[in-house]
């Protein structure tokens, strides 16, 4: 019994970084913005183009200045489109950038189909080589 609950254990250890880090990520690079009171960059996430609500609350990350590259865990299955700003110290945001869009397809393909089996005796394959054959 005590075998069991280690073995049981060391599958659920294996198991779970599997669950835990499942989906897609999404990875995004950007040309820095050089302005001295540059106090970071926010990333906006919408299901339609063109369309962003701005503001702190409403970005999906919030980039402190100096970074040129952030990595967003568990993206949903969707079309996405996103845009970057810059804002400074004083909290003024910049306009937005190109937008780019992002397919996410983490939906497995169909089922096969058409899927069939038959028996096949190879005895008789045997047989039909080995059948002139005598020993003795």
């Amino acid at each position: 019994m005590r075998h069991i609950k280690i073995y049981l254990i060391l599958i659920i250890l294996l198991i779970l970084p599997a669950i835990v880090f499942a989906g897609e990520s999404a990875i995004f690079t950007w040309n820095p913005n050089t302005e001295t009171d540059l106090a970071g960059y926010r990333l906006y996430q919408s299901a339609v183009s063109g369309q962003y609500t701005f503001g702190a609350a409403s970005a999906v990350a919030d980039i402190t200045a100096g970074t040129e590259t952030v990595s967003l865990e568990n993206v949903p299955d969707g079309t996405w489109y996103w845009v970057l700003t810059a804002y400074d110290a004083s909290g003024h945001e910049s306009g937005p950038s190109n937008e780019v869009t992002l397919a996410i397809d983490t939906t497995p393909p169909d089922s096969p189909t058409g899927l069939s089996a038959i028996i096949q005796r190879i005895v008789s394959f045997f047989r039909s080589i080995f059948g002139g054959l005598r020993l003795g």
